[in-house]
């Protein structure tokens, strides 16, 4: 998830919860200048896991709302043996 500071004060992200074992988000420890740009890389293991899957992430910082979630979705395909 790609994102850029909009505001006029640096961004600081203090935590990216998963919603469950299966997802992990990394973010950007230092605070982010005002214009500058950031990624939130979120992986999602799919073992043991088939069909329609929705994913979430929620990201604590320094905004209004103090919160924002994302939405990690799609369709996993079992392989045939």
């Amino acid at each position: 998830f790609k994102f850029k500071n909009t505001g006029d004060a640096d961004l600081v992200i203090s935590q990216a919860n998963a919603a469950c074992g299966c997802t992990s988000p990394e973010y950007p420890k230092e605070p982010i200048k005002p214009g500058n740009e950031g990624e939130i890389k979120v992986t999602f293991r799919s073992e043991g896991i088939a069909g329609q899957v929705a994913k979430t992430v929620t990201i604590l910082a320094n905004t209004t709302p103090t919160t924002k979630v994302l939405t990690l979705s799609g369709e996993v395909i079992k392989k045939n043996p």
